[in-house]
């Protein structure tokens, strides 16, 4: 094998350049792969336009690429950047402080997957316990119900019994005797035995009779026969026994866990159908009675009131009830709520009822009220409930209304059965409520309490302690895992992200972090650091943005961005690596910092309190009754470790309680406490990074007021006042100034689908959002946008030169100023007056909080100012002008009470208050409180990290990384795999190979791709991640090393009738959007482009057809194709006061509109009025068309619609056109596709009726199947659209030079990447263009690469070869240039010419060389010896496989279990069979065809002998498909209607036509090998004459799984159930009543030499083969297939799982079995033609061998046999060989060579000879 070059120098870096994203001047830069890079500068300075919009954007685009266009719309669309060049760049994931999760089903323990790990684990080690006994519950075996005999019965004489149902109405004169004829000589029946060959007299039996197996001492002696015993007993009572002791006390056992369910690991999921409580669904919580609203204040006792619903007159006497039985339990009523303990809690809110009780809550809240016990709070609402009728009571109610803890798994989120599993006395619920740090000691418990664990369990129990131990690492062990993942912070979010990716094990992945130490205390960064180190010691890559001085010194590089914010920023003014002696580098504000020579200055003096805000008796959290002072007047510093309470005292108790006494309106209610000091403050105010606005309409200047003062200015100008202008008049949002095409946003949005949307901007302003009008009107010669462009600084410039005239202008200028220079005082001196608020970060948007503070402190003296964590995302230098500004605010009579970990803020605060000592429930309390000063002297954490001296921490040493990447898995079980461990080189070039059936795949693609996928999945969008494919999670112990992957799989079907080269290469997609983005609307009938029109002339125009119906609807389309919901549309129209909206062509009333369907695509248009004559037009169609952006359309009376539009309007007919969508361009849809042929481009004599079907979707696959089947003869070209497919005014949209799309794909390849090269576009278009043309451009050019040039893009999929097919999906898959990735091919040599397979293989090497690793299966010996390292599965199929049988780099191995080894130390000769036949040379022994001109055959004439096996060959494209299934084949028909050759000879031979080619065989489960073959018919059929089938009166249709008969009546004879919950994955699981056996207990009592029907479905073919041996028609076919290969398959595999190349050999054995008459007997007349393609896909050189063998017999049968191959063993066969070419498309079409094999190695103008030659 070829070793690997050493590109490891090219990969080494990404390579950056010409970034000009945002600020960014055209930078150029490397940065290193698998290395830690932070990125620091001032705030605005490019940090995050480098790392996120130009890094993270890149990377993320580029992986993302290889998903379908479907998947790819509903990521984060990010905007592809400003820059020239990203070369090496590895696929990226972005760790962010935005936490946009919404669901309540993520939770802490889901997002790092350690839910995952303890699903696995519980079904491992937790202990069942029975619901009513408590006792343990296991499965039960032969083994082991003896052992109990032992201990408990020794020597006692015990019946073995075993029950049976007994039929409804069934009589013992019945019973009994059938007992007797099944030898069951007697039964246990109420404590008596009694015998079976008489009848007793009873007057009922019961529905179980008890059999005895047998009568047996239990004594060592007997130990054989009792296990016999035992084990029948089981089997005959279906997994149920008893032993019956001699007084007849009955002892049960069963195999099966009852009556719990089996522990698996979705039982104990609550994303899972199967775990999910069925009551909640999951979530946990329900919309009920809120016990906790019951209990408003918690610092009431219950004899004060504490229980608020029981103090009226409805309530008091469930208070007397509660105050009896406090006595009786000796709970005190006047403890005050808070102080009581949990479990006292719970006796007060739930009573005396029992856990997981069978009752209902109100049936248990009765029961214990009618016993005099305490029924619980719970028990009152259960009795309103009752009297909800009232309206009275239900006003009550909803008072307590709100999500509530679930009643039925009491909040757990699992079904009933999974809590009765434990491990050391826990269920996995209380696990989940343990703090992790807490859980790490538990788990260390469980290690030695199991010890020693298998190994299985050992890796699983690893995987959760490793992911507990990063969780406390970076300082989040106060987390529980079922915190709900939407109620972290940013900075919690992000390092919860951090440690799942460094969980997740993905390799070879960029990271890009935003600031990970947000929220973490200075004792955790350390920590921090070290995760940040492992993941990159992994093999990644992370680039992080960090201000943190710890963090610096501990990366690898480091890159600061500068010298100052906004446009003096975006250059890089440092850059260190590896700790390098450090240059000088003057305008650094960074290093000045970190080598000490510059610090942020401390006061000399603290300020004192003036008085102080008591707090007594809080609790919250973790908080418990504490006490607390804080100082008013002063700065206070509120710090700790993180998770210690800082935010639950900050918020809950003094926010919201302050905020209450305020009157200000919070979305929570305050947390208990006692609060004195109130009259101290006049208010109180929160700072957080909460967004300012969601919209781009509020801007900085806006929010301080400076707007409102410029626009005084601006109209006090002589200009604006000769034309009596308003300041209203320079408002973008509102005044008459405004651009009115763009509403003053200054840009347009185009939605790009797939792609991101584009921010255009407008033609009309040019981005100026005014008015040219408007823009005349300047102030010292600068117009009103130039104003809004200045940033803060430049306009203080501005303002500081502006004269004025007037007292009044002075004023105006005087408060601007002052509204504006908090901006430069806060450091957002570079944010420009017209930013739009919605773009600021988390830190910038709380300054900006501060600065309006700063432009007014009247009337807010004594104000309580509480800031979280002021300083996130700020510089050194910002962080030293914001101590500025909170000395500023804090001498002007504020109080300060600020968040905070960062030591300068601490060090600059007047008092210090810090919670711990530590987080979660060690923190809490008050630790400290002083100065800092006092704090450094202290032994706090935050008191260590002050005293500490300034000095770079000692740099980590780098973990030697190992000698060679690699993938390593560990206990791999998945499918037939026998639980192999194997490790799996990376960035190599990698062949899986082995017979048919090994496992290959299974590794590859259901493993490894599947598993590379979700990883990378699960760190994206979460609402992205459900439109994905739902990736099962392979059944592995442990997979490490993992890149994210790339599947390029073989798929069995070409498309549908519509698919054509440009769907399937997505390049139509891409089409569609450039001209519905571009291109030009031009007249169908008179040609001219569209040009606008006034909305008078579209009044006339209504006014006409208000002449034909009285009254005219007009109707604003406002959405089109969109899928959701779609509640907003609902909620705007009832704000606009419209009654109507017009839906998918229904009108709806606003009031009655329910939400859409979620994922269909739907159309909303706004029915703005009627119209009834010309008076009220005027005003309904201006309204309209604004709501429609310039179109409207009207609905006439009987429904008919007509759009008018002021934009797109014919000049010479009038007519108006619709604003153009994608969808008009696509045949697909209804919008785009011709009426007439409905997109096929042709048209058939059947015509089209939706009526007769349950939906149109129903109907159109209806459709699409009955023209699959249509004779091509029988159709004709579409007279309305010529075979374009689309409709008329789709037609006549042009891009430049008269192009329109049908022309464009009527082009080849090659052809249409010429014009789509000369395309050139200038302005807004060529901005929109921008993404679009590269898409385009790169598919073309793969496709002319992979030698596909010749290919038209509407071509029909279906008229395309195998080998054409592959590399069509090879070009649509490998066009994104990525590093790092891990590509999955299955068998890319399928189709190809071995000629060809030199070009893939340089394609594939060229790949690997970029940085990126690739896993091939394959079975061609050309690309397994051009491979660096092999593994081969086996060494059988099915379950003889499934293990690595040969792993390395030589093949020189000789493991003799190897076949692939095998196959290649010993290659087939040729002819097998020592010699070929003879081929015979008069007429009549051949078929003829002449003048074949079908696609490219050129004027062929061909002759093919009969009875002989032929085979064609040449290049892939040559035209080999189109001879054998487009001539052939249509020869064959009795009177074709319309053939592609001139003449046919010989043809009448055959008495049939087998065509054999690689569709599937069945598309639902109900189809397997054995129905499809026939094989099923023959089973039945001798089932059915079994003695005792015919004594029931069975038939053959009796054992049908789809007979009702027969089958189970649970799952219908599918074996399998669909679970089905809202909001989680549809699930298959096994029937649990015939345990996926497909039949009822009744039909599998009918057993075939031990096996039932479902038994023998279950077999294999290779072992039913044995099992039949005495069946000739059985065993004969059932061998056939075995010997193609296929042995490994079982009898009732779904069809749907079958493989392309597995559904071709089934189709094969299937013809081979259809009659096959004997052809001495019968005659020459009576022979087949059998047509097949390929049929060596998927097979290996020993299957080929067979299959090689299957084809002679054919053929010594007389019969015909032609095949299309590329395998030259196969081919090395043929009597008679035919190959095809020169080359492909039109160079094809001819012979080249023909004759023997040996005749055509000596052609030298074949392609094909070298190849046939070398295995000859």
């Amino acid at each position: 094998m070829p070793k690997k070059s050493d590109a490891s120098q090219a990969n080494s870096t990404i390579r950056i350049r010409g970034a000009r994203q945002h600020n960014l001047k055209n930078l150029d830069l490397d940065i290193p792969i698998g290395e830690l890079t932070v990125i620091t500068g001032p705030s605005g300075s490019g940090k995050s336009s480098l790392a996120f919009h130009t890094l993270y954007a890149e990377g993320q685009r580029r992986y993302v690429e290889t998903f379908s266009p479907y998947v790819r719309q509903f990521f984060d669309r990010m905007d592809k950047p400003e820059v020239d060049r990203i070369d090496g760049i590895p696929p990226a994931i972005a760790i962010e402080q935005k936490n946009t999760i919404r669901t309540t089903r993520s939770t802490v323990g889901t997002l790092t997957e350690v839910n995952d790990y303890l699903k696995l684990l519980y079904p491992r080690l937790a202990t069942g316990y029975h619901p009513s006994t408590g006792e343990p519950v296991q499965p039960d075996t032969p083994a082991s119900i003896l052992e109990w005999c032992q201990s408990h019965l020794s020597d006692e004489t015990i019946l073995v019994i075993f029950p049976i149902p007994v039929p409804k109405d069934t009589t013992p004169e019945e019973l009994f005797p059938f007992l007797n004829s099944q030898g069951y000589l007697r039964i246990l029946l109420n404590k008596k035995v009694l015998r079976t060959d008489s009848v007793p007299a009873l007057k009922k039996l019961p529905r179980k009779i008890h059999v005895i197996q047998d009568r047996i001492k239990v004594t060592s002696r007997n130990k054989s026969r009792l296990t016999e015993a035992f084990e029948n007993a089981l089997r005959l009572g279906k997994g149920r026994c008893q032993v019956s002791d001699p007084k007849f006390k009955l002892t049960e056992f069963n195999t099966t866990w009852s009556p719990l369910r089996q522990p698996t690991s979705s039982l104990f999921s609550f994303n899972s159908p199967l775990g999910a409580c069925p009551t909640c669904r999951g979530f946990g919580r329900i919309i009920g009675i809120d016990l906790d609203k019951a209990i408003p204040n918690h610092l009431l006792s219950i004899k004060q009131g504490a229980i608020k619903p029981f103090q009226g007159e409805r309530g008091e006497d469930c208070q007397r009830d509660l105050l009896r039985a406090c006595r009786e339990i000796q709970l005190d009523p006047k403890t005050p709520w808070n102080e009581l303990t949990s479990e006292q809690q719970h006796w007060v809110k739930y009573g005396e009822r029992t856990p997981l009780s069978a009752l209902s809550s109100l049936e248990q809240s009765e029961q214990l009220w009618a016993e005099n016990r305490w029924y619980g709070i719970q028990g009152f609402f259960d009795w309103l409930e009752t009297k909800a009728y009232k309206m009275h009571v239900r006003v009550f109610l909803a008072r307590y209304r709100a999500y509530t803890t679930c009643s039925d798994c009491q909040g757990s989120r699992l079904q009933p059965d999974a809590l009765h599993f434990k491990i050391l006395d826990k269920t996995l619920p209380a696990l989940w409520h343990l703090p992790i740090d807490q859980l790490v000691d538990f788990f260390e418990e469980v290690a030695q309490a199991h010890a020693p664990l298998d190994k299985s369990a050992k890796l699983v129990l690893d995987e959760v302690t490793s992911r507990l131990n990063y969780l406390t690492e970076v300082g989040l062990g106060y987390l529980t895992l079922d915190r709900p993942a939407r109620t972290l912070s940013g900075g919690e979010i992000a390092r919860v992200n951090l440690t799942t990716c460094l969980g997740s094990a993905l390799t070879h992945t960029l990271f890009v972090l935003d600031e990970p130490t947000v929220g973490l205390h200075h004792r955790d960064i350390h920590r921090l650091t070290k995760v940040m180190h492992a993941l990159r010691d992994k093999g990644n890559t992370l680039v992080v943005v960090e201000h943190d001085e710890a963090v610096m010194h501990q990366a690898d590089n480091l890159i600061d961005m500068g010298p100052a914010a906004g446009e003096a920023g975006g250059t890089i003014v440092a850059a260190l690596s590896k700790r390098q002696a450090k240059k000088k580098h003057p305008t650094s504000q960074t290093l000045p910092y970190l080598d000490g020579t510059k610090s942020i200055p401390v006061p000399k003096s603290y300020r004192k309190p003036k008085a102080h805000l008591s707090i007594t008796r809080a609790s919250v959290n973790n908080i418990k009754n504490l006490d607390v002072e804080i100082p008013l007047g002063v700065f206070v510093a509120l710090t700790g470790v993180s998770g210690s309470g800082k935010s639950s005292l900050a918020h809950p108790i003094i926010y919201n309680n302050l905020a209450r006494h305020f009157g200000i309106v919070t979305d929570e209610e305050p947390a208990p406490a006692e609060i004195t000091g109130l009259n101290e403050l006049a208010g109180v105010q929160l700072i957080d990074q909460s967004p300012l606005s969601r919209t781009p309409r509020s801007t900085p200047a806006v929010l301080l007021g400076a707007f409102e003062h410029i626009r005084q200015l601006f109209a006090l100008t002589p200009a604006a006042r000769a034309r009596e202008l308003t300041p209203g008049y320079f408002s973008f949002n509102s005044g008459p100034g405004r651009c009115q095409r763009c509403s003053g946003n200054g840009f347009e949005k185009v939605e790009m689908q797939f792609l991101s949307d584009l921010y255009l901007t407008c033609p009309e302003c040019e981005g100026s959002r005014f008015t040219k009008a408007a823009q005349e009107i300047t102030l010292n010669g600068r117009s009103i946008t130039d104003v809004l462009k200045f940033t803060a600084t430049e306009a203080l410039d501005f303002l500081d030169t502006l004269e004025v005239a007037t007292r009044k202008e002075e004023l105006h200028v005087a408060k601007a100023q002052n509204a504006l220079r908090p901006l430069v005082d806060t450091g957002l001196g570079y944010l420009r007056l017209g930013q739009p608020l919605n773009t600021l970060s988390g830190g910038e948007a709380q300054r900006l909080k501060i600065c309006q503070l700063l432009t007014d402190t009247r009337g807010s003296i004594n104000t309580l100012l509480i800031l979280d964590e002021p300083t996130t995302g700020l510089h050194f230098t910002d962080i030293e002008i914001l101590l500025g500004v909170f000395h500023r605010l804090t001498d002007a009579g504020y109080s300060l009470l600020v968040i905070e970990h960062q030591l300068d803020v601490i060090k600059n605060a007047d008092h210090v208050i810090e919670i711990g000592p530590d987080a979660g429930t060690k923190g809490g309390t008050i630790t400290f409180t002083g100065t800092p000063k006092q704090l450094a002297k202290r032994k706090t954490e935050t008191g260590k990290a002050l005293s500490a001296p300034h000095a770079p921490p000692k740099k980590v040493a780098r973990k030697k990384a190992a000698s060679k990447s690699q993938i390593s898995l560990t206990g791999l079980r998945h499918h037939n795999l026998k639980n192999i461990s194997l490790d799996i080189p990376l960035q190599e070039f990698v062949v899986v190979s082995g017979l048919s059936g090994s496992g290959k795949s299974t590794l590859a693609f259901d493993v490894l791709f599947s598993e590379g996928q979700r990883r990378f999945l699960d760190s994206m969008s979460p609402y992205a991640r459900q439109f994905a494919s739902q990736l099962e999670k392979p059944d592995l112990d442990l997979i490490e090393g993992l890149p994210p992957t790339v599947a390029i799989e073989q798929r069995i079907s070409r498309g549908g009738g519509k698919s054509t080269v440009g769907t399937v290469t997505e390049i139509l997609h891409f089409l569609r959007l450039l001209y519905a983005k571009v291109g030009v609307q031009h007249c169908p009938q008179s040609g001219e482009a569209v040009i606008s029109q006034t909305p008078e002339a579209i009044g006339e125009q209504l006014g006409k057809l208000l002449t034909k119906h009285k009254s005219l609807r007009l109707l604003s389309p406002v959405l089109r194709g969109r899928k959701g919901f779609h509640r907003e549309y609902a909620e705007a129209a009832t704000r606009a006061e419209m009654d109507e909206i017009f839906i998918d062509g229904e009108l709806i009333k606003t009031e009655d509109f329910q939400p859409l369907a979620r994922h269909k695509a739907h159309d909303i248009d706004f029915v703005v009025g009627t119209i009834t004559g010309k008076k009220d037009a005027p005003k309904v169609i201006s309204r309209a068309l604004q709501y429609g952006k310039g179109t409207l359309r009207a609905l006439t009376p009987k429904g008919q619609l007509t759009t008018f539009s002021t934009a797109r309007v014919s000049p010479t007919t009038g007519e108006s056109f619709d604003e153009l969508d994608p969808s008009h361009f696509s045949f697909n849809s209804p919008r785009g596709w011709c009426k007439t042929c409905r997109g096929y481009g042709h048209i058939v004599a059947s015509r089209y009726d939706s009526k007769a079907f349950n939906s149109e979707a129903e109907a159109e696959i209806h459709e699409e199947k009955s023209r699959a089947k249509t004779d091509p003869a029988d159709t004709k070209v579409c007279p309305d659209c010529f075979g374009a497919r689309l409709r008329e005014s789709s037609c006549h949209v042009f891009l430049k030079g008269k192009l329109s799309l049908p022309a464009l794909s009527a082009l080849t390849v090659q052809d249409a990447l010429k014009k789509t090269k000369s395309l050139k576009f200038t302005g807004r278009d060529l901005e929109i263009s921008r993404d679009i043309l590269p898409e385009i451009v790169q598919r073309l050019n793969f496709l002319d690469q992979v030698g596909l040039g010749y290919l038209q893009l509407d071509r029909s999929a279906t008229t395309l070869s195998g080998g054409e097919s592959q590399r069509i999906r090879l070009a649509a898959q490998l066009g994104s240039n990525l590093q790092g990735v891990l590509y999955i091919l299955d068998e890319p040599t399928i189709g190809l010419h071995p000629r060809d397979n030199t070009a893939l293989l340089g394609t594939l090497h060229a790949l690997r060389e970029k940085g990126n690793s690739l896993l091939l299966v394959e079975h061609d010996e050309d690309t397994i010896r051009a491979a660096s390292h092999l593994i081969d599965l086996g060494p059988g199929a099915g379950v003889e496989g499934g293990e690595v049988v040969y792993q390395g780099s030589k093949l020189t191995g000789k493991n003799s279990k190897s076949p692939t080894i095998q196959a290649l130390k010993n290659p087939l000769v040729h002819p097998s069979r020592g010699s070929r036949r003879k081929i015979l040379k008069a007429k009549k022994h051949w078929l003829q065809l002449k003048g074949c001109t079908l696609n490219n055959l050129d004027n062929l004439d061909v002759q093919i002998p009969l009875g002989r096996l032929t085979v064609l060959t040449g290049v892939s494209g040559s035209g080999k498909s189109s001879l054998m299934r487009g001539c052939l084949s249509v020869a064959c028909e009795k009177k074709p209607k319309k053939t592609p050759y001139d003449k046919a000879t010989g043809f009448e031979n055959f008495k049939y036509r087998y065509e054999v080619d690689q569709s599937p065989i069945g598309k639902t489960s109900r189809s397997c090998p054995a129905t499809y073959v026939k094989l099923f018919d023959h089973i039945r059929a001798l089932f059915a004459q079994l003695p005792e089938s015919r004594m029931r009166g069975y038939t053959a249709s009796r054992f049908s799984f789809n007979n009702r008969e027969g089958q189970c009546p649970e799952c219908k004879g599918n074996g399998r159930i669909k679970l089905e919950m809202d909001f989680l994955p549809t699930t298959w699981v096994d029937c649990e009543s015939c345990f996926g056996q497909r039949y009822n207990p009744a039909t599998l009592e009918i057993r075939y030499n031990g096996l039932t029907i479902g038994d023998i479905l279950n077999l294999n073919i290779k072992t039913a083969a044995e099992f039949f041996s005495a069946h000739p028609k059985l065993q004969k076919t059932l061998q056939l297939l075995a010997d193609t290969g296929l042995g490994y398959l079982t009898l009732g595999q779904p069809s749907p799982t079958v493989s392309g190349g597995e559904a071709q050999r089934l189709k094969l054995v299937t013809q081979l079995t259809k009659g096959r008459p004997k052809i001495t007997d019968v005659g020459p007349t009576n022979t087949n033609l059998y047509l097949i393609e390929e049929p060596t896909i998927g097979l290996h050189q020993q299957d080929v061998a067979r299959l090689t063998d299957v084809l002679h017999r054919l053929v010594d049968e007389g019969h015909t046999v032609v095949v299309i191959e590329h395998h030259m063993d196969l081919a090395a066969e043929a009597d008679y060989l035919i190959d095809l070419g020169p080359e492909a498309g039109p160079a094809g079409g001819k012979i080249i060579a023909q004759g023997t094999p040996e005749e055509v190695a000596k052609c030298k103008q074949s392609k094909t000879a070298p190849f046939i030659n070398a295995v000859l």
